[in-house]
């Protein structure tokens, strides 16, 4: 049944009728471009229906009943707080375990075991001894659970791009919905309409963010929406045409000041090869460079000098951020790039891949004496590959780089030894981090039909020293 207090309900999904994520019925890629991996809900059906078949899998210990997962899909809290939290019988989205008749632990390391990496390079992800990752240690409490609001209408509509979460304060969060882009308060849970579109293809979403005064977002067809978030227009959006190619999804943006004048831009990662950077304050495009695969996420240094680009390739490019002339190829990665993201200190980088392995670079040094690509760390994701990483802002502590991983995990890894981390883990896909309150607050976004949302943590090591 819907669920109360939502302002558009043709926006919410059932989980106990539907299956997988609705798809962009007429881009130009033939495949399915939803999560190819089962929802909570599918997952439990899915374990509960093999058991029947598979002798082994029943011996091993209790299975989730159908009856009770049935009423799971039916029985949804509104909002998860800390104050709530019971162990298996109240999670962090308010799964009762013990009702299932098995235990979370149980249940993890069945997703565990039955998950799909994307890849598309074969074997791309396999560890062995001749790679350098390293799994850390998971000893760290950065931040703690502060609390989740459930919402089934979280909108992912492309299973490789997961950065569909814009944070413009800690009260201001944003996320797309099936006619709409949704504003929400993490500290209160309440939401309304941000950005409300005309027609359907308007809607298709692949790519959103914000700052503290702009709410951006890209689209399959080369489109893209923007407003100004304290205009007194409303929700009245500026939109534009970044490409009419056939293959022109918008696959990521980043909101940046030009570094002449405090003009605000967006740089545009296209799946036609193209690079873009649009002015917002006249809304026209003032420069585009084509390169010879498509980019997939990228991110501007502090001194705005130059930019990481990842893409449908296995190496890392470093740009001039004016030109877009390639500085740097470096290589180490095994399979194509969906995350990366600079450090305020201006030198150090981190690019996620597809090969389940994330890759720390420092600008001092990209190459060594002999021309080689150099990494200062490689660390392992837990379950598969990083398609979204935060480092902390400056003055927020310690310093951490998120990583959300395509689905369950996010890793809240120490950035200064790049030895030791913090796991906290959901059920479901992952479309994005975001860092909020000056890095107090982390917000994650779930995009699970049936218990997706938005989850917030808080930061709980105060004191920690900052040594930016």
């Amino acid at each position: 049944p819907p669920l109360p207090e939502v302002q558009d309900l043709q926006d919410e999904v059932d989980p106990a009728t539907t299956g997988l994520h609705p798809m962009a019925l007429s881009n130009a890629n033939p495949m399915s471009l939803g999560p190819e991996n089962p929802h909570v809900i599918q997952f439990l059906e899915l374990w509960e229906w093999q058991s029947h078949a598979d002798s082994q899998l029943r011996a091993i210990g209790p299975v989730p009943p159908y009856p009770q997962i049935r009423r799971m899909a039916r029985e949804c809290p509104r909002r998860v707080e800390y104050k709530q939290l019971k162990g298996d019988v109240y999670d962090f989205q308010g799964i009762n375990w013990r009702d299932l008749g098995v235990t979370r632990k149980m249940a993890r390391g069945r997703r565990m075991a039955t998950f799909h990496n994307y890849v598309n390079r074969s074997h791309s992800d396999c560890w062995h001894n001749g790679v350098s990752d390293r799994l850390l240690r998971p000893v760290e409490n950065f931040f703690r659970f502060k609390s989740m609001d459930i919402r089934r209408d979280v909108r992912l509509l492309h299973f490789q791009l997961r950065n569909i979460l814009g944070v413009a304060s800690r009260t201001r969060a944003f996320y797309p919905s099936f006619t709409s882009i949704k504003e929400h308060d993490p500290t209160t849970g309440r939401e309304k309409t941000a950005m409300r579109f005309d027609h359907q293809g308007a809607a298709h979403i692949s790519t959103l963010t914000a700052s503290e005064d702009i709410l951006i977002a890209g689209g399959f067809y080369g489109t893209y929406h923007y407003r100004y978030l304290d205009s007194t227009g409303g929700l009245e959006a500026h939109e534009g045409q970044l490409t009419t190619h056939n293959s022109g999804i918008t696959n990521h943006v980043q909101l940046h000041p030009s570094r002449h004048s405090s003009t605000p831009l967006a740089a545009f990662a296209s799946n036609d090869f193209g690079f873009r950077v649009v002015d917002l304050s006249t809304n026209k495009i003032t420069s585009e460079v084509m390169y010879d695969f498509a980019m997939n996420c990228s991110a501007l240094s502090p001194d705005m000098r130059l930019r990481v680009i990842v893409g449908d390739h296995q190496n890392v490019l470093i740009t001039d951020a004016e030109t877009g002339e390639i500085l740097q190829d470096l290589e180490g990665h095994r399979d194509f790039g969906f995350a990366c993201d600079w450090a305020p200190d201006g030198w150090t980088v981190a690019t996620g891949n597809q090969d389940k392995s994330i890759r720390i670079w420092d600008a001092r040094k990209w190459k060594n004496s002999k021309g080689e690509s150099t990494s200062i760390a490689v660390v392992r994701t837990e379950m598969a590959g990083a398609r979204s990483l935060r480092f902390s802002p400056l003055g927020s502590g310690k310093r951490i780089l998120v990583a959300a991983e395509e689905a369950d995990f996010v890793n809240l890894i120490d950035a200064q030894t790049f030895n030791t981390r913090q796991t906290v883990d959901i059920f479901g896909e992952l479309g994005g981090v975001a860092f909020a309150n000056g890095g107090h607050d982390l917000i994650a976004l779930s995009c699970d039909l049936s218990r997706g949302g938005v989850m917030r943590l808080e930061r709980c090591d105060a004191g920690a020293e900052d040594t930016f």
